[in-house]
This record gives structure tokens, C-alpha cells and sequence, in this order.
């Protein structure tokens, strides 16, 4: 139960966490994509609805389309990498780092297509060649760090 609390409350907190990154100065990097590779790769299979339920949470309260609009927009990407676990297990950072730019780049492309055949229109969904440059190479430090710190120790699958 605790593990869950701890989810719900810091999984949403982590996009305010990335804005405030972003207002520093510091590199843009889209948390989404984090939150993709980390359900994809490490959580647990039983929980991963969930998971993204409250990661979609998170993006939601950041974004003016709606939560089911932002389940779509991140578990397409983890529903197409999540065949992949069984292939590129562990923390091997180059495959991380090609997962991250692919998903970073379809993210927005998703964001835009489903807003639009939704009507919704999605203020993330502007792709940045920049943005997809740093998240591919800040995701895989920031997810071996996030698997060891709450809320995601909690939901890391054991092998």
C-alpha cells in the first residue's frame, strides 16, 4: 500500500520536477519518455496499468488534453517497447539511449495525432530536435537512478 501512496504522489510531481529543470536553464527532457522506458523495461508486469495510470496522471496535469488522451500518448510507446524486455534486459545504456530518442521523437507525433483525431489539442506536441537529443542521453543515468530511489524501487521487477 505504501509503495502505491508513494507512486501516486511523487509519479505526478516528477513532470513539475522536469518544468522546474527546464526554467533552471538546464537541458529540456521530456519525462514522459523516462516514465515509457522505466514501465517498459523494469516495472512490474502485474502493475504496469496502473503505473501508467499515474504517470499519464502526471502528464495530464501538465498538458491541457485529457488524462485518457495522455494513457493513449504514453502506453502506445510502452505497449510497442514492452515485447523488448525480454530481448534488452538490464540497465545497457546505449539501448536505453536509442529507446529514448525513438520514444522522445513519438511522443509529440502521437500527442499531435491523437489530439487532433480526438480534438484535443496537446501543448506537448510540438517536437524539438533538442529535446530528443537530451533525453536520449539523460535517460539512461536518470532511470538507473530512479529504479533505486522511491517511487519506482518499489515497482522494479525482480529477475
Amino acid at each position: 500500500m505504501k509503495r502505491w501512496l508513494a507512486w501516486f504522489l511523487l509519479a505526478p510531481q516528477a513532470y513539475l520536477l522536469a518544468g522546474m529543470w527546464r526554467e533552471c536553464g538546464l537541458p529540456a527532457f521530456d519525462m514522459g519518455v523516462l516514465w515509457c522506458l522505466f514501465l517498459a523495461f523494469f516495472a512490474e508486469r502485474t502493475a504496469l496499468p496502473w503505473l501508467l495510470l499515474g504517470a499519464a496522471l502526471g502528464r495530464a496535469l501538465v498538458d491541457d488534453a485529457s488524462l485518457a488522451l495522455q494513457v493513449l500518448v504514453l502506453g502506445v510507446p510502452v505497449a510497442l517497447l514492452l515485447p523488448l524486455r525480454l530481448v534488452l534486459h538490464g540497465q545497457r545504456w546505449l539501448h536505453l539511449a536509442f529507446a529514448a530518442a525513438a520514444v522522445a521523437f513519438a511522443v509529440p507525433r502521437l500527442a499531435d495525432w491523437f489530439g487532433a483525431w480526438f480534438a484535443q489539442p496537446s501543448a506537448s506536441a510540438q517536437a524539438d530536435g533538442l529535446v530528443v537529443l537530451w533525453t536520449a542521453v539523460l535517460a539512461p543515468p536518470l532511470l538507473a537512478v530512479a529504479r533505486r530511489v522511491p517511487p519506482c524501487r518499489g515497482f522494479v521487477e525482480v529477475a
